[in-house]
């Protein structure tokens, strides 16, 4: 079992807490202060702490400080506080604190998030380890398209996380990709070879979930006229994608929640478990703290499901990537739909493509692309091919004489940063607002294309 560090200054509360999970098998340590804690800590391998906050001498928001800023960062910390001191409770964990409980509790709550805490860090270590031993290998997420910054650390962090096969929630507006990125996380995994699965939660009757995650033998109910394979059965020694979680409803939150800690299935009609070793990858666009907080999504099964959050950006926030994203949905468009003379877009068209704010995002991009191929003639995609999904668009009247050219996607990116510039003299501020981008990766754009400011 583990070891816990015990820290308050009443010894009745040191006592009781030693005795309570000292019956559940753990090697208990106690101190009264944060200086006895740190010494306990010199001294003993300790894998969890729980301490209060009002202590007479180092208190517990100094202990964690203390731990934070050196080796015993990855040491989990429960912190307990009284009625009062919630303010107090929201700063430690703030400064890295794994949890927190309101004196007075109950000893189940108490052993159920200590038990919480203990399992996460361990899962954290073991995700360490495994990138240790995987730092050298070069992950491929070259379909996620874009260079941004954000997508660049997105990419990273994807590159980190696929070294595992710990649950991953996935989190993104309508539209951002999450499909897309839950298939290169499982094409980039030690699964990569078993198959993945992919289920949207919020599309099948709720009367059907459980025998499309679980599966059901002949004659379960009515129209079972043969034994079928879940979901879960199916994907075993692969991936399966869990997409709009938050739509399932609560009595298959707590089947699911059961197959995440057992790791076995049971088909509808029959009382025989079988082992499944499915990765699980969740996604939502939706609030789950929030739908928590309501009473509509299980807390426990949050925690199960959040081992790896990843955030998909909104394409708004990376409007740097539209040229790239653009390009590629072209290409992908224009050979669907057998139109490979279209080159390319005039620089107002892609002007156009830059300022509009996308609330579908790249989805939304790319079913603007694929119109415009189809309504365009060859052999470039004018700004006119893309009024019509583009609401309160104009377009400049072209000279008689003039002809369209193709646009090269860098030599129009270093133009509008320039134009920008221009407009905004000495105030880069508004010209990073203007382009909707960050302050630096304007420098980054600005020492590509070789930009200098003029005094």
């Amino acid at each position: 079992m583990s070891s816990i560090l015990i820290v308050d200054d009443e010894e009745g509360m040191r006592k009781s807490l030693s005795i309570l999970f000292q019956k559940e098998g753990h090697r208990i340590y106690q101190a009264e202060n944060g200086e006895g804690a740190l010494d306990q800590l010199s001294r003993n391998e300790i894998d969890l702490v729980i301490t209060d906050l009002r202590m007479d001498g180092m208190d517990g928001l100094h202990l964690l400080g203390h731990m934070r800023g050196n080796k015993l960062s990855g040491v989990p910390v429960i912190v307990m506080t009284a009625y009062g001191t919630i303010d107090s409770a929201v700063e430690a964990m703030r400064i890295g604190a794994s949890d927190y409980i309101a004196k007075p509790f109950e000893y189940d709550e108490i052993l159920h998030r200590a038990k919480r805490a203990i399992e996460h860090a361990a899962t954290n270590r073991e995700i360490d380890r495994i990138m240790q031993i995987k730092s050298a290998t070069r992950e491929d997420f070259s379909m996620i398209t874009g260079e941004s910054a954000a997508m660049t650390s997105l990419k990273q962090q994807l590159g980190k996380l696929s070294a595992t096969t710990f649950p991953v929630l996935i989190t993104g507006e309508t539209g951002t990709g999450k499909n897309l990125v839950a298939k290169a996380v499982h094409l980039n995994s030690p699964v990569a070879g078993g198959p993945f699965l992919s289920v949207n939660c919020a599309s099948i009757p709720e009367q059907l979930l459980e025998s499309e995650f679980f599966g059901h033998t002949k004659g379960a109910f009515s129209g079972a006229i043969m034994e079928r394979k879940g979901l879960f059965e199916a994907a075993h020694g692969g991936t399966i994608l869990l997409d709009e979680i938050g739509s399932l409803p609560k009595p298959l939150q707590a089947k699911l929640l059961g197959v995440l800690q057992d790791k076995v299935i049971r088909r509808i009609g029959s009382n025989n478990e079988v082992p499944v070793d499915t990765r699980v990858i969740a996604a939502t666009n939706s609030d789950l703290a929030g739908a928590i907080r309501k009473g509509e999504f299980r807390e426990d099964l949050f925690y199960r499901i959040n081992v790896l959050p990843v955030h998909i950006p909104p394409l708004r926030e990376h409007k740097e990537d539209i040229p790239l994203l653009a390009e590629h949905f072209l290409n992908k468009c224009k050979s669907d739909q057998g139109k490979r003379d279209i080159d390319g877009f005039v620089p107002e068209a892609m002007n156009k493509l830059y300022q509009h704010d996308y609330p579908g995002n790249v989805r939304e991009l790319q079913n603007i692309i694929c119109r415009a191929v189809a309504l365009s003639d060859p052999p470039l995609i004018l700004c006119e091919d893309l009024l019509d999904a583009l609401p309160g668009t104009t377009c400049c009247t072209p000279c008689e004489t003039e002809e369209p050219t193709p646009l090269d996607i860098k030599e129009w990116e270093k133009r509008i940063i320039l134009q920008s510039i221009a407009r905004h003299p000495n105030n880069l501020a508004e010209a990073c607002k203007e382009l909707k981008i960050g302050r630096t990766t304007l420098w980054r754009k600005m020492k590509q294309y070789k930009i200098e400011l003029t005094d």
